[in-house]
């Protein structure tokens, strides 16, 4: 094997540990990397940690392969519902991380978090953060956007929430 198959070869080995096998988008460790490599230029972001309401039930009643499915057909979803320079994450079991670039509108993220919640033919629930350009630790917007998350699927199930940090929680539609 000649050195550029060689280096083509680990390419290909890298790109592959940094990708979710069943969905194709990034791992946590491909994640990591694109947020490693983000520029002020793609500042600011909106963060939506979306859940797959539903996902232990179908895997206890249908399988755990039409467990994959459901998570297949959301990231096919992602992926028609974002924009190409958009970072896509499958960043647990049931859960995926969005970073939408450019994106400085809390209204117009709770409205593209809401709008892919709609399209899904499954319930599921999201939260959101808003990072400025000025913002240092995305980890932390991260940690917001999943206690948003979380708040949701506890008093809205299958709705969207958003992390403020002046106001705190906003809930999208209606007001709690």
């Amino acid at each position: 094997m000649g050195i550029a198959a060689s280096h083509e070869r680990e390419m290909i080995l890298q790109d592959e540990a940094s990708r979710d096998y069943v969905t194709g988008l990034f791992n946590r460790r491909g994640l990591q990397a694109a947020l490693d490599s983000l520029r002020k230029e793609d500042l600011p972001l909106a963060i939506c940690l979306f859940d797959l309401d539903d996902l232990k039930i179908v895997n206890d009643t249908c399988g755990h392969e039409a467990g994959d499915r459901l998570i297949q057909s959301f990231a096919d979803l992602l992926r028609r519902k974002t924009r190409a320079k958009d970072i896509l994450c499958r960043y647990g079991g049931d859960e995926f991380l969005v970073l939408l670039k450019h994106m400085n509108d809390e209204a117009a993220a709770i409205k593209k978090g809401e709008s892919i919640c709609q399209a899904f033919h499954s319930s599921c629930s999201v939260g959101i953060a808003m990072c400025s350009a000025e913002e240092k630790n995305i980890s932390r917007l991260i940690q917001c956007a999943d206690q948003a998350l979380y708040r949701v699927k506890r008093e809205n199930k299958g709705g969207c929430c958003l992390w403020n940090d002046a106001e705190g929680f906003k809930f999208a539609g209606n007001e709690k």
